[in-house]
Order: structure tokens, then sequence, then C-alpha cells
């Protein structure tokens, strides 16, 4: 038996639960502490509505603050404006992806038009998610 073997202890998956939630909780307390820092420097520095604005500090770091906007939109109602308006006007992109629901079905479900499809389509491993509730 080999050295680490020997010292090697067995925890229980009541300890290891034990261990995430401590874990989780200090990472939202982290979390929060740097929040509250965060909006420390914006008080200090100021902020732009968007755009970045970069602070060389005097111990030699320098700081970058990034001001961001959100855009929504009724995009019927929009729909409707931009009909009317040159189409380098437009405020609107249509976006192409996967429809991930329908590949899975497909794989699932038929094999023959998977074949054709999987010639396009990687599929890989996505971070296994762990959940505790009490």
């Amino acid at each position: 038996m080999s050295l680490a073997l020997a010292t090697q202890t067995t925890t229980t998956i009541e300890e290891l639960v034990d261990q995430f939630i401590g874990a989780k909780a200090a990472e939202a307390a982290a979390t929060k502490r740097r929040v509250a820092i965060e909006e420390q420097m914006i008080a200090l520095l100021g902020k732009r509505d968007e755009g970045a604005e970069t602070h060389e500090l005097a111990n030699g770091f320098k700081l970058t603050i990034t001001g961001k906007q959100t855009y929504t939109a009724d995009m019927a109602a929009l729909q409707d404006i931009c009909a009317k308006l040159p189409q380098e006007f437009r405020p609107i992109k249509t976006k192409v992806e996967l429809d991930q629901t329908g590949a899975k079905y497909l794989r699932a479900n038929e094999p023959a038009i998977w074949a054709k499809l999987a010639k396009a389509i990687t599929v890989k491993a996505a971070k296994t998610s762990v959940e505790v509730k009490a």
C-alpha cells in the first residue's frame, strides 16, 4: 500500500455537504464585500453612463471603471417603426443559433437525422452543477 493511500482519510458525503455550504457562504460574503468596495471606488472616482475611464494610481496600479447601459425594446412596436425607416437606421439584428432543445430531441429520438446533423454539431460535457437544499 502506498503512503498516499495509507494516509488518505475518508470524507463522508455529509461532511462534504457541510464544507460546500460553508464555502458557498464564504463566497457570498466575499462577493458582497467586493461589491461594497467597488461602490466606494466608484463614489470616489465617478463613472460614465457608457464607456470606460482608466485612472493611474499612486501605487502603480491602473483602475478602469466602465459604465454600461442596457437596452430593451417592445419588439413588435420597434419592428413597426423600423419598417418605415431606411435599412441603415434599423437597430435590429437577427441571430441565427442552434436550437439546443431540438438538437437534444433529434439526438435522442431521430438517429438517422441526427447522423446527418452531427457532422456540423459539437456536443461536449458542460460543468456539472451541485445544489444542496435543506
